[in-house]
């Protein structure tokens, strides 16, 4: 069995974490062939921190184009039989990926192995113990054992359970597949994960082998775009995989709805009633919900009335939450 292993490490201006990314790789107890670097047109000293990390790095730079284009860069690049992705502000723990190569041993077919990742801050100081535990996933992978996860793209979709800087692939699959939409740059990883799911068998470790850092440089911060964004998730979700989520037990034209809904939901709660319009429209179009149905005729209301029904519901919000 050929346990080669490339280390793929994009980044955007995260030069004051690479390097404790970098240790977390060099440290592992099955060892890495190779570390790719790709920076994504970073405007910090990217560059000479990676220079000063050792000669065994590959640093490739780039124009800013998005970590999707960043990542497809080090699959190209990779001359591994396997890859394994890590962003540059999070760590590996020391059996990461000995522990995901260990699935792969006793289920050759799998095409993707993931694992539990705990969140720290800024300074390394641990917030969540584990994120699996937190989202009520732990008991579920636990008692799967390693073996391939049913209704991978369904439950995928429920909960994205795929942890981006734990995960251990073969090369194969990403070529198989095509790799990151490069269109995509919120929720990319959710839509590869569902590709590459809707192929071959995914399975996880019930186990925290990842670091997953919380910072104020975090791209989730940027809620419009991420929404927008899901949106077009949803809508190639659709568009490759309705037979494969239809057979799973998920309506994609509801999965597109819910995603226009909640998109346009934001837009009401920031007065932007032009364009919640157009979205509960859209989400009404691709399946009708109560929901998109109220909040829709509510944007067309004179915006006074629209402000005021949002203060009583927001009181009424609070009030609950306060019982």
């Amino acid at each position: 069995m050929d346990t080669s292993i490339s280390a793929v490490i994009p980044s955007f201006n995260r030069a004051r974490f690479l390097p404790l990314a970098v240790s977390s790789v060099r440290t592992q107890s099955h060892r890495v062939d190779e570390i790719i670097v790709v920076d994504d047109g970073s405007t910090d000293d990217t560059e000479a921190v990676v220079r000063s990390l050792g000669n065994d790095i590959r640093y490739f730079r780039q124009r800013n184009a998005g970590p999707s284009a960043a990542r497809n860069r080090g699959i190209k690049l990779a001359r591994g039989h396997y890859i394994a992705f890590l962003d540059a502000d999070d760590e590996w723990l020391p059996h990461s990926i000995e522990r995901q190569l260990e699935v792969f041993r006793h289920a050759p077919g799998v095409g993707l192995v993931t694992a539990d990742k705990a969140v720290v801050d800024e300074s390394g100081r641990v917030t969540v113990e584990s994120w699996f535990d937190e989202h009520g996933l732990l008991e579920f992978f636990r008692e799967l054992a390693g073996k391939p996860v049913p209704h991978a793209v369904a439950r995928l979709l429920e909960t994205n359970f795929v942890n981006t800087s734990v995960i251990v692939l073969p090369k194969s699959v990403l070529l198989d597949v095509g790799g990151f939409d490069a269109e995509i740059r919120y929720g990319e990883d959710l839509e590869l994960w569902a590709r590459i799911a809707a192929r071959y068998p995914v399975a996880c470790v019930p186990e925290v082998l990842g670091l997953w850092r919380n910072h104020t440089g975090n791209v989730t911060k940027s809620v419009e775009p991420m929404l927008r964004d899901y949106v077009k998730v949803a809508e190639k979700l659709r568009g490759w995989g309705k037979e494969v989520l239809d057979a799973q037990g998920v309506s994609a034209d509801r999965l597109v709805a819910s995603a226009w809904a909640s998109l346009g939901y934001w837009y009401f709660c920031e007065g932007r009633y032009h364009d919640a319009r157009f979205a509960f429209m859209r989400s009404t179009q691709e399946k009708p919900s109560m929901r998109s149905f109220i909040y829709g005729v509510f944007c067309h209301l004179p915006p006074p009335v629209t402000q005021a029904l949002r203060t009583v519901k927001q009181r009424l919000s609070g009030s609950r939450g306060l019982s």
